[in-house]
């Protein structure tokens, strides 16, 4: 595929580095595939690689295989929802992974992609699924108006430290916390001019606040866990200056699972977005 074609792609997308990361995008016929950079902290996390950075990396790469299947102009593709999946069972150490997504369904208004992770020897790691509302920039620009604001964050990455969450409390199977307010800096590369809280970062924090609520049920503190499954949920924008209140509640264990449903709130009751995460836990 000619390099204008992949770089007409990265221009229409609506993110752009630092937060757009792929490296050598190669399109083809079917599907566009991608080099993935490991850059977010892991906390207690194990594995190569956390489960909120794959949403990422793989949910832009979904929004360039849209692109590719769409009109050639700016769109803003936002994902609605996603299923994520850690399908690999042993232990992985090779750090050298590759993603590959496929249009399932396109439309003017939204569509739906099919993605993975894997090994560069092939082996398949994580899949993500998800749906996307579909937007022309003028009516994303015209929507968000108040919330444009000009700033300059040069080759500041933020994508490469966890933000810490404040005012911790685990109880009786519940934790709470709160994230931000970010700077628009902390948002750079989702969007330009209009400092939006990436999905990334909020299912991050949230899935670290299970990971402490984990350590509390299971007594053991840090308890290491590896992400098997999130299913998310994206209702609203959280946009730089604003503070997330973090809900998550324990629901169950299913063997060496432990299953917890978590919302990203505003400090007003607005949901940002909610997710049924399950997190391994072998002791």
């Amino acid at each position: 595929m000619a390099i204008c074609i992949v770089d007409d792609i990265v221009e229409n997308i609506g993110v752009t580095a630092p937060y757009y990361a792929l490296q050598n995008l190669n399109v083809t016929d079917d599907e566009v595939k991608a080099e993935i950079p490991v850059e977010q902290p892991m906390d207690d996390e194990y594995g190569v690689i956390s489960g909120a950075e794959v949403g990422r990396h793989l949910a832009v790469l979904g929004a360039c295989a849209l692109a590719k299947s769409s009109s050639k102009e700016k769109h803003y593709y936002i994902v609605k929802s996603a299923v994520l999946k850690n399908i690999y069972e042993g232990e992985v150490r090779d750090s050298n992974l590759i993603g590959a997504a496929k249009t399932l369904t396109i439309d003017k208004k939204s569509g739906s992609i099919s993605s993975v992770l894997s090994c560069r020897d092939g082996t398949p790691l994580f899949t993500l699924d998800a749906t996307y509302l579909i937007m022309k920039a003028p009516l994303f620009e015209k929507l968000f108006r108040a919330k444009r604001q000009l700033f300059d964050s040069g080759q500041y990455n933020p994508y490469r430290k966890a933000f810490p969450l404040r005012d911790i409390k685990c109880i009786d199977g519940i934790a709470e916390a709160r994230l931000g307010p970010l700077e628009p800096k902390d948002c750079n590369g989702h969007f330009i001019s209009y400092p939006c809280i990436p999905v990334a970062i909020i299912m991050h924090g949230l899935s670290r606040l299970a990971g402490r609520l984990l350590s509390k049920i299971v007594g053991v503190e840090h308890a290491p866990y590896r992400g098997m499954y999130a299913d998310v949920n994206a209702t609203h924008f959280a946009f730089a200056g604003e503070t997330v209140r973090m809900v998550v509640k324990y629901s169950c264990r299913k063997g060496y699972e432990y299953e917890f449903f978590c919302e990203a709130l505003s400090e007003t009751g607005v949901t940002y977005g909610s997710m049924t995460a399950r997190l391994e836990y072998r002791g």
